[in-house]
């Protein structure tokens, strides 16, 4: 497995090495110590290869089923959400998408006017 650093400093040089490597993405899932903490490492490093810094519960998802794929697990994964509450209770953030109005309690604001 490449230094932790190159996965910090370098992430889409080290998302082609897990892809290319025969074994990278097991590897990454024994060195991660568990399949939360693996798919959030992949998850982060996608969002960085782009510019992002935390991954979304849908990035979560996404690194998620690559992971599961590149494992040959096409049973018994858990659900997304399950490892997003995983990862956060590991101390990773995840960011979760916003409740929509309907689905709060709280009581619904005035109505919004155009301004003049």
């Amino acid at each position: 497995m490449l230094p932790q650093r190159i996965e910090l400093e370098r992430p889409a040089e080290w998302l082609r090495w897990l892809a290319e490597s025969p074994d990278g993405y097991r590897q990454l899932a024994v060195q991660a110590g568990g399949l939360a903490r693996a798919t959030f490492r992949l998850a982060s490093a996608r969002c960085r290869a782009h510019g992002d810094a935390v991954p979304t519960l849908r990035e979560l998802e996404a690194a998620a089923v690559l992971l599961a794929a590149q494992l040959g697990m096409t049973e018994g994964f858990p659900v997304s959400a399950l490892l997003a509450s995983d990862c956060e209770q590991q101390g990773l953030v995840v960011i979760r998408p916003l409740q929509s109005a309907t689905a709060s309690n709280d009581a619904p604001g005035p109505p919004l006017t155009r301004a003049s």
